[in-house]
């Protein structure tokens, strides 16, 4: 859907701003979770990245408020003639601001942890999912400005893969005889995690997919 709507609105100057403000939205995104995650992880230093993980944030929320009024502006001009496209880019611009919000809430958790250690469970999945996620948002990017349905199936199928894996991690977490304290990192990290993969997977829906099958991927509407 995405292809034929980008070249609809190639000649439209209000859109043009529209998609590369997205575009720059998905590249901030995809940084905000990396800085997130290294400071997390104390490769980086709390202190020294605080702010820019913070203008980021705030960065993303700004593109969204501005591709919103572009979206408004452009159907009060032209009514009814592509309000689907348009209706589709406002749901991927919420997602794409949901990621940021959640790997905004991996940096809180660096900030609530006061720089104590904690014992990570389940570590190598925990890591094969990061991996998966921070492979799929670099991808995100280049799928949406290229409108690439090749590349967006291929971050449906990562996210398919790596679902049952956070539920998976959760549940024995629960299970398991751990610390209050490492337990509850624990779940908030992964299920963090899994809110940012079923974010992506719905962008990566809206390259693809009619306005009607948005956010749907085989198994059902994504959670």
């Amino acid at each position: 859907m995405l292809k034929e709507m980008t070249l609809l609105w190639k000649e439209n100057t209000i859109m043009t701003k529209a998609t590369a403000a997205f575009s720059s939205m998905l590249e901030d995104c995809s940084m905000l979770f990396s800085k997130s995650w290294n400071v997390f992880c104390k490769k980086l230093e709390l202190e020294h990245h605080k702010d820019d993980i913070r203008a980021r944030d705030k960065s993303i929320n700004e593109k969204e408020r501005e591709i919103r009024r572009l979206l408004v502006e452009h159907l009060s001009l032209n009514p009814g003639i592509d309000s689907s496209g348009c209706l589709a880019l406002m749901n991927m611009v919420k997602d794409a601001e949901r990621i940021g919000d959640y790997s905004k809430n991996i940096f809180d958790l660096s900030v609530m942890a006061n720089g104590k250690s904690r014992n990570l469970y389940h570590s190598e999945q925990i890591e094969t999912i990061r991996e998966n996620i921070e492979i799929s948002l670099s991808e995100l990017h280049q799928a949406f400005k290229l409108s690439d349905d090749k590349l967006a199936k291929r971050i449906l199928d990562r996210y398919i893969r790596t679902k049952p894996v956070c539920r998976e991690i959760v549940r024995n977490i629960y299970d398991e005889d751990v610390s209050k304290d490492d337990a509850l990192v624990g779940v908030l990290l992964t299920q963090y995690l899994k809110r940012i993969n079923s974010h992506i997977g719905n962008v990566a829906s809206g390259i693809i997919f009619p306005l009607d099958k948005i956010d749907f991927v085989r198994t059902g509407l994504l959670e």
